[in-house]
């Protein structure tokens, strides 16, 4: 049963993707220095596994794998410890290995370096040996010391180079996945594009035409027949809603799919023009805007389109038990954007719908008739195309607040 030191050394081993893959020139010109430095006419790299040693890459004979129970390396490798024998027959415990024995070779000097990562996990040795007696000084123990560390060094970058190449593959297939996404975006966009152009031609012009003869009839029959004025005046509010329902749709279809043009843009401009297209509806409401608001790099149809989108809902949905009040104001965030927030004091949001407020056609309260649930969706879709983000908080003392975040000057959406 392997023990949970040698799952994660053979886990190590199997990560440098070395065994059963060609060697490289690296690997075996090492292997050839060190036969060379030790002067004796073999050397091997020897990998290790669970039950085998593969000899990845020799010089001097021809290389194969072997049972891991008749490796002279697999004896002492995992300790760490150097092995150096003039005569491998002097030592006990490789005296009957079949490298020795002649079963498999006549090994006599035998040098055995251990392959140590540095998190202590042996993944093998490089191995000088001849089947004559020989000796070798002091510094050339240390010099196979150091190649022993060139080429655990050598392991490392193609390690490294197997995760960069792993990584290199996964960010095409991101790269795939999001052109992909893309194009499919903008096909969408397109036929949403399309369905604007059907909606507002063979949606809207109709509706006009029933809006003009619920007018000639209002006018030849509702003041001898009460009844049928109701009735008109029923249908003329129902093309109403639905000629509003239609412009909703086109202005959110154009809010997507619209030329996006940014530019340096002072956000208390765009104020004063959504204040002035929204001035019938200011009735009794008290606006505060701040005086310090930003320059942004913003496109300013669609912000200022946005800025009258949220500054009509605080109208809209005013509390009935208190003065309307609004507040503008926008502080910087991350160095690179602005939070601009647009908050009333107005019915407010229940906690539990704040989430789907952007949802297409979701409404607070639909029997309340007050809106078709575009509104956010297309501020939400402005604020898309800049590059931010856009939620819905309480005011404190009630009401509800819209925050969204644009970019400084400078920094692309």
């Amino acid at each position: 049963m392997r023990t949970a030191h040698e799952q994660r050394r053979l886990a190590a081993l199997h990560e440098y993707g070395l065994l059963d893959a060609p060697a490289g020139d690296e690997l075996e010109a090492v292997v050839r220095v060190a036969a060379t430095l030790a002067g004796v006419p073999t050397a091997t790299l020897n990998l290790i596994d669970e039950n085998r040693q593969c000899q990845l890459t020799t010089t001097g004979f021809e290389g194969s794998d072997t049972a891991r129970t008749d490796s002279m390396c697999a004896i002492r490798f995992e300790t760490g410890e150097f092995t150096y024998l003039p005569d491998a027959r002097t030592d006990p415990a490789y005296v009957d290995n079949p490298w020795v024995t002649g079963k498999l070779a006549d090994v006599r000097f035998y040098v055995s370096v251990p392959l140590v990562t540095p998190q202590g996990y042996a993944l093998g040795s490089l191995c000088v040996f001849h089947n004559e007696v020989h000796e070798l000084a002091g510094e050339q123990l240390d010099r196979l010391r150091d190649l022993a560390q060139v080429l655990l060094a050598l392991f490392e970058r193609r390690r490294q180079a197997r995760v960069v190449l792993a990584q290199n593959a996964e960010l095409e297939l991101a790269h795939a996945a999001r052109a992909a996404t893309i194009a499919e975006l903008r096909r969408s966009n397109t036929e949403l594009e399309q369905f604007a152009g059907v909606v507002s031609h063979d949606l809207a012009a109709p509706l006009s035409v029933v809006s003009g003869y619920l007018e000639l009839l209002d006018e030849r029959i509702s003041q001898t027949d009460p009844q049928a004025e109701k009735w008109i005046a029923a249908g003329t509010r129902a093309v109403g809603r639905m000629q509003r329902l239609i412009t909703s749709l086109l202005t959110y279809a154009r809010a997507g799919n619209a030329p996006y043009q940014p530019e340096p843009t002072p956000l208390g401009e765009l104020v004063d023009l959504a204040l002035t297209d929204l001035r019938g509806s200011m009735a009794g409401a008290t606006v505060s805007v701040g005086d310090d608001l930003p320059v942004i790099d913003v496109d300013p149809v669609l912000v200022r389109q946005l800025l009258q989108n949220l500054i009509g809902n605080a109208l809209k949905y005013r509390s009935p038990d208190r003065p309307c009040r609004i507040e503008i104001t926008a502080v910087p965030v991350k160095s690179s954007c602005w939070r601009v927030a647009v908050a009333d004091n107005g019915r407010g949001i229940p906690a539990e719908q704040r989430g789907r407020v952007f949802e297409m056609f979701a409404q607070v309260d639909p029997s309340a008739g007050t809106g078709h649930g575009v509104g956010l969706s297309t501020c939400q879709r402005i604020v898309d195309r800049h590059g931010g983000e856009i939620a819905v908080e309480e005011t404190p003392g009630g009401g509800t607040t819209v925050w969204f975040t644009l970019p400084s000057p400078g920094r692309p959406a």
